[in-house]
């Protein structure tokens, strides 16, 4: 007997689904499985690709996961992978590991993707996505970029995305969203395939915590204790320019300019006579390198600002030439970060904690950026350009020289 006939009579997936695991009814583009760990979310995704595909005629897919290596080991040969349930079909798909692509006897195929690589979807096209754990992907809203911009095959194209929640501002609008069908479960709905020891280990340590509303619940928490800022301590108030003592420009520039590109971070920032620091303008955006010497430049003339503090890990010289050419007595310095994003952020959200900073406006770009951001460097974003900027100005307005860098006066 082979393996194939050992498990083909274990389980029929419409048989022993929950109603929450099954595809839903009706016209929806994404159905959005948000979900605590242990809820079968991956088992869901794959169990739903192989009937969209053996009994929709969807033909052209896509299998996202954080890096392909995470899509091959857990969305393909995983124990809940598309493997396994293709045994349930006769095993009708064959993985090819060197191609990173799945093959149907019907003509379909799937390739695999990473998730933090939303550039690799440029080109292709296809009828059906599946993205597992996008909270987890350093680029999600690139990355939901690029998968609405290759959904173009077919009459019914269709995106499944499984994931446990973080508070990211992209998932609170897919949430949201009227293409979207929003599946919630927690962990305990699938206790029945899980360890009872597990179940009690979970509630003893997590119940009633954030994180347990999170990982075992399902839920979006927007103050999650993980998050540096949280969107309480981010206030607002106006200042006169009269009331300001000291001005200063952070900036952390991209040298390229590309469709790939980050952003340059530009932030202006000031101390009023109150021993408060204002947020006074975001000008960040993707520019060639003159341009953002030039907005840099004009921000200083038009603030009269004390200082320009740029990062120069990636420009070196470049920065300060460039900054030099369009205005040569600019008040700069150059700092350059030895610790990661959040060593050096932390100090700063704690400031707004404190409530010693301010916003005389709403900052959209800024303030997403800010919220998006973890305790731990793992989880956060690259392209947190806006931050970075915030940062620089804001140590320097705070120490004058930050703690938390070497920095060279130039």
């Amino acid at each position: 007997m082979n393996k194939k006939e050992i498990i083909l009579p274990m389980y029929n997936w419409d048989e022993v689904a929950r109603d929450s695991q099954k595809i839903p009814k009706g016209d929806w583009f994404l159905w959005l499985i948000r979900a605590g760990r242990g809820f079968g979310k991956t088992r869901t995704g794959a169990e739903s690709v192989m009937k969209l595909v053996e009994e929709e005629g969807y033909r052209n897919i896509a299998i996202v996961g954080k890096t392909i290596d995470e899509a091959r080991k857990i969305m393909v040969e995983g124990h809940s992978g598309i493997m396994s349930t293709s045994l349930a079909y006769e095993g009708k798909v064959r993985f090819y590991p060197s191609r990173n692509e799945l093959v149907w006897e019907n003509g379909a195929k799937a390739r695999l993707y990473s998730g933090d690589r939303p550039e690799s979807l440029r080109g292709p096209q296809f009828d059906l996505v599946w993205t597992d754990e996008f909270a987890k992907y350093k680029r999600g809203e690139e990355l939901w970029e690029q998968i609405l911009m290759t959904l173009r095959l077919g009459s019914n194209p269709r995106c499944i995305m499984t994931t446990t929640p973080r508070p990211l501002q992209i998932l609170i609008e897919l949430s949201a969203n009227a293409f979207t069908h929003l599946t919630r479960g927690s962990t305990f709905e699938n206790k029945d395939n899980l360890g009872a020891r597990f179940i009690e280990n979970m509630k003893n340590r997590f119940e009633g915590t954030n994180l347990g509303r999170q990982e075992l619940l399902g839920e979006i928490v927007e103050d999650n204790d993980a998050m540096l800022w949280k969107a309480e301590n981010i206030k607002y108030k106006d200042i006169k320019r009269s009331e300001l003592k000291r001005i200063v420009i952070g900036v952390d520039p991209a040298v390229t300019n590309n469709e790939n590109s980050d952003e340059t971070g530009i932030i202006v920032a000031g101390v009023g006579k109150d021993d408060k620091i204002y947020v006074l303008e975001d000008l960040s955006g993707k520019y060639r390198p003159p341009q953002w010497a030039k907005i840099v430049a004009k921000a200083c003339e038009d603030y009269q600002a004390n200082r320009v503090v740029a990062e120069i890990n990636n420009g070196g010289d470049l920065v300060e030439e460039m900054l030099r050419t369009v205005s040569p007595y600019i008040p700069y310095s150059s700092v350059r970060a030895v610790k990661g994003k959040t060593a050096r952020a932390e100090p700063i959200a704690l400031l707004y904690e404190s409530g010693n900073v301010y916003h005389i406006q709403k900052f959209d770009k800024l303030e997403k950026q800010m919220k998006n951001m973890s305790h731990s460097d793992e989880d956060n974003n690259m392209h947190d350009d806006r931050v970075d900027a915030l940062v620089w100005s804001l140590s320097e307005i705070k120490n004058k020289k930050p703690s938390n860098v070497s920095i060279e006066l130039i």
